[in-house]
C-alpha cells in the first residue's frame, strides 16, 4: 500500500488550517489517495480550537497591533501560536481502514513521530490521549477529526520554543498571571533546541519522519502534488475561514450572554440571572448561561475539547438545552437524551463531564 506526500514548505495559517480538509473531502470521496503532508507556517498566527471563544482565549488588542492573524480551525483542542519554530504534518486515511477506537489512531499515528524524534536523540513518548512528552514537557501537540470516512491527524514538532511571545497572545487576568504563565510553559512544554541543544535541519526532521512513516505504520510513501479537486476544495473553504463570521462565530453566536457575563451585568430583570464557569474534565469546559426562573434561556459551551461530528454539534446541544430545567436529574436526562440524537462522541470529556459543568457554574453566581 502506498501513500501520497505533499511536501509543501511553509504556508500561511488559513491554508494551513483548510488544506488537511480540502484534501480529507477528496480523500472520503474515494478520489484521492491516503495522505501525509509535511507544511509548516510562514509566519506566526494564532490558532483557536473550533470550540473556543476568541475573546476569552487571545488578547486581541496585542495580537491585532501586531498584526498577527488569528485563525480558527476545524479541529477541537485549545488556543495555540503556531509559526515557522515548529513542523507540522497531517495523517489523512480513509476510516475503513483505521480501528473504531480514537485512542488506537493516535497511538498508531503517533508512533512515527515518536520514533523519529528517538532517532534524532530525544528520548519522546507517547502520552494519552495525543501528546507526544519528553519527560512529561510537551514536544508535540495532536487532535484528530473525521471527514465523512477520512479521518486527519494533525500534529507539530517544536524546533524551538518561543514562550514570550506564546503568552502576550494569550488573554490572562493581570500580568502577574502572564509572568506565571511564561513560567509554566517553560516548565510543561520543551523543544528539539532545548532537548539537542541547537535545532536540527528542517529537512532532517522531514526525512525522519517519513522514514519512521513507512516503518512504523507500514506503508510506502510517494511524492505527489494537489489535485485540481482539493484546489477547489481548499479555494471555498479559504473564502469561509477568512470571514469575520467564521473566525468569531462563538463570540458572535452569543454575544448578548458573553457581554452581560463580561461587563457583570446580572440583573436584567427579576429572576434572571447571568453564571459563568470553568470545569475540568480532561479537557476544559467553559459555561455561561443566562436561566430564568432555574431554566435555561441561552447558553454558551466553549474549550478544548474535541467533538465527533466536528463542526455544528455543540451549537444545536446549547439549542437543545433552551428551556431546561436546572434540577439535577431532570438535565441529566435532557443532556444523555441530546447527546443520544445528536449522536455527539466527545474526546476529552464524558456527557456526565457537561452535566456536571452545568451544575457547578449554578453555583457560581455572578451576582
Amino acid at each position: 500500500m502506498s501513500w501520497r506526500l505533499l511536501d509543501l514548505g511553509a504556508v500561511d495559517g488559513f491554508t494551513m488550517t483548510s488544506l488537511y480538509e480540502a484534501v480529507a473531502r477528496a480523500v472520503d470521496g474515494g478520489n484521492s489517495p491516503n495522505t501525509l503532508i509535511l507544511n509548516h507556517p510562514a509566519q506566526p498566527f494564532v490558532n483557536v480550537g473550533y470550540h473556543q471563544v476568541v475573546e476569552e482565549e487571545v488578547d486581541v488588542d496585542f495580537v491585532q497591533q501586531h498584526k498577527i492573524p488569528i485563525v480558527r480551525r476545524s479541529i477541537g483542542g485549545g488556543t495555540i501560536l503556531d509559526g515557522p519554530w515548529e513542523q507540522d504534518y497531517f495523517f489523512i486515511v480513509r476510516s475503513p481502514e483505521l480501528s473504531a477506537n480514537i485512542g488506537d489512531f493516535y497511538k498508531r499515528f503517533l508512533s512515527p513521530v515518536v520514533h523519529a524524534l528517538r532517532r534524532m536523540g530525544v528520548y519522546a513518548d507517547y502520552r494519552p490521549i495525543n501528546d507526544i512528552v519528553v519527560k512529561d514537557r510537551k514536544i508535540s501537540g495532536n487532535g484528530g477529526v473525521s471527514i465523512g470516512e477520512a479521518m486527519v491527524l494533525a500534529g507539530d514538532v517544536l524546533l524551538d520554543l518561543p514562550t514570550e511571545l506564546m503568552t502576550k497572545v494569550l488573554r490572562v487576568p493581570d500580568e502577574k498571571f502572564r509572568d506565571k504563565l511564561k513560567k509554566s510553559l517553560s516548565e510543561w512544554m520543551t523543544s528539539l533546541k532545548l532537548e539537542l541543544g541547537e535545532i536540527p535541519a528542517r529537512d532532517e526532521v522531514k526525512r525522519r519522519l517519513v522514514e519512521e512513516f513507512e516503518g512504523q505504520v507500514g506503508v510506502a510513501v510517494e511524492e505527489g502534488e494537489i489535485s485540481a479537486e482539493e484546489r477547489r476544495n481548499l479555494d471555498e473553504l479559504l473564502v469561509e475561514r477568512r470571514r469575520r463570521e467564521w473566525i468569531f462565530m462563538k463570540d458572535i453566536s452569543r454575544e448578548r450572554l458573553l457581554q452581560a457575563a463580561r461587563t457583570r451585568q446580572v440583573k436584567v430583570k427579576e429572576g434572571v440571572c447571568i453564571y459563568e464557569g470553568v470545569y475540568k474534565a480532561q479537557k476544559l469546559i467553559r459555561i455561561t448561561m443566562e436561566t430564568v426562573k432555574d431554566r435555561i434561556a441561552d447558553i454558551s459551551i466553549s474549550g478544548d475539547f474535541f467533538t465527533e461530528p466536528h463542526t455544528g454539534v455543540m451549537e444545536r446541544l446549547e439549542q437543545s438545552l433552551i428551556g431546561a430545567s436546572l434540577d439535577d436529574q431532570a438535565l441529566r436526562e435532557r443532556i444523555l437524551t441530546c447527546f443520544d440524537s445528536l449522536g455527539l462522541r466527545v474526546t476529552g470529556a464524558t456527557a456526565d463531564d457537561f452535566i456536571q459543568a452545568i451544575l457547578v457554574t449554578k453555583r457560581t453566581n455572578l451576582a
